[in-house]
């Protein structure tokens, strides 16, 4: 299902604030892109004693995987934010809705960067699953997240339903079988209606003032320390921020924030009206690629590196 012609301005304006389109964004013409910040940081990480002995497209990928992992982590909480202030049903489980939210919303953007947040993000959950088989950690079935690798099948299955043709070879890579890509068409379908009609009631109209949404980083040290100043630069909580503020009316003003809190770690708290995105998640994230992207690719991986060099 294709953005109906209200949705449009508002998947522009998410659209532009990430690939960074001039005055369509709100930002002096011309502003570097969300991906030109990120290569950005990957060329200030070159002397870096991690990763001062990688190619500059080394690091650029390491980077464009710990954002995107954690862009798609941000806009899950916000999918929280939206549930809570919006007084949206949930038919089901609220984690599963939120990790919806956020796919949906970087596959209404439709560009190429989105569509690698995406891969990005689904790639870190079948790594994480995979770490938790090597380590022998015990699955949680009885908590309120889908296992690991159900959350990477349910972001492919909407990318595949979204455009079967365009994400066909995902699919076949991450052994997704053909009867399981057909239906993901009528999920997805299914999904963007869903979602669609019950924010349509909480778009914000043109003549509405934007409601406040702050944004904080908070210092970290040591190990933690890069991920701070990388986030800063690539505004990666103002960008969504931005974003959020013009498209929906929200009934009063929140706020965002990534600080260091002694675990890997992101919530929304209703009671202090914040989104808190953890340092320490993205370092995991850091640790997960290492671990198992760099040493031995993935074939969601190596597929996204091949599209990477296609474009």
């Amino acid at each position: 299902m294709r953005p109906s012609p209200r949705d449009l301005p508002i998947c522009a304006m998410m659209g532009a604030l990430l690939v960074g389109c001039g005055a369509a964004s709100g930002q002096p013409s011309g502003s570097p892109s969300f991906q030109a910040r990120i290569e950005e940081v990957a060329r200030s990480l070159q002397n870096d004693p991690r990763l001062k002995n990688l190619a500059q497209q080394q690091r650029i990928d390491r980077v464009q995987f710990v954002v995107g992992n954690t862009l798609f982590v941000l806009l899950h909480e916000l999918g929280h934010v939206i549930i809570d202030e919006m007084k949206l049903p949930v038919l089901g489980r609220e984690e599963d809705a939120a990790d919806t939210f956020a796919a949906l919303t970087m596959l209404e953007i439709g560009t190429s960067f989105s569509q690698r947040v995406l891969m990005d993000a689904s790639e870190g959950w079948f790594l994480n699953g995979r770490r938790d088989q090597q380590t022998g950690t015990e699955p949680l079935y009885y908590g309120e997240h889908n296992l690991s690798e159900q959350r990477a099948y349910q972001i492919v299955c909407l990318m595949v339903g979204s455009d079967p043709a365009k994400f066909m070879s995902l699919a076949d890579e991450t052994n997704m079988p053909q009867s399981r890509q057909e239906s993901c068409r009528k999920d997805y379908a299914k999904a963007s209606r869903s979602w669609d009609t019950a924010l349509k009631p909480h778009r914000r109209a043109p003549d509405q003032p934007e409601t406040r949404i702050d944004v904080a980083y908070g210092n970290a040290e040591g190990n933690l320390e890069v991920f701070a100043r990388s986030f800063r630069e690539v505004r990666i909580l103002e960008t969504v921020a931005q974003a959020a503020a013009a498209d929906f009316a929200w009934p009063a003003p929140f706020a965002m924030e990534m600080q260091s809190c002694g675990r890997s770690d992101a919530a929304w708290s209703d009671k202090t009206r914040t989104v808190r995105v953890c340092y320490e998640l993205a370092f995991d994230f850091a640790q997960l690629y290492r671990a198992y992207v760099a040493a031995a690719p993935t074939p969601a991986s190596a597929s996204l590196k091949r599209k990477r060099k296609s474009k």
